[in-house]
């Protein structure tokens, strides 16, 4: 029986990690998107065609970029994690007769890394990554809040 439940528990970490795979690569994959349908003045599609089809440099820039978005977020999900276990400094508010939490600390990162990236001289790649990465993490978080109600 414990053989049963241990291989049942890392076939959902597998699910889990792939679906946090498959989330970075469509963060990427629209980042990506629209910074080449920008530059190129063409269509989103004709983009993503660009994107995998144009040249191998392209395409390992991609890759890397989105292996970038899938460990910054699991960098961000593992402090998140830790600072809801260790720390118990929170922002309180009601919302329909249910009350929530979010830690200050969590709340600040995610809300004033995107603005301070957008003022900083890096390729407008980049800061639209940023943009829609903390997007993520911000949805990642409320989903956690959710989840951890009280």
């Amino acid at each position: 029986m414990n053989q049963y439940l241990l291989k049942i528990k890392k076939d959902f970490a597998v699910i889990y990690w792939a679906r946090n795979g498959i989330i970075t690569f469509i963060v990427t994959l629209l980042t990506f998107g629209i910074d080449i349908s920008d530059y190129y003045d063409i269509s989103f599609l004709g983009s993503i065609r660009r994107i995998f089809l144009n040249s191998i440099y392209t395409s390992m820039y991609f890759f890397l970029v989105w292996i970038l978005n899938y460990l910054l977020f699991e960098i961000y999900k593992i402090v998140t994690d830790w600072y809801d276990e260790t720390h118990h400094t929170t922002i309180r508010f009601m919302f329909k007769e249910h009350d929530y939490s979010i830690h200050w600390l969590v709340f600040v990162i995610t809300i004033l890394l995107p603005v301070i990236v957008m003022y900083l001289p890096l390729p407008r790649l980049f800061q639209y990554d940023i943009a829609m990465m903390s997007v993520f993490m911000i949805l990642r978080s409320v989903k956690q809040i959710y989840k951890n109600r009280l």
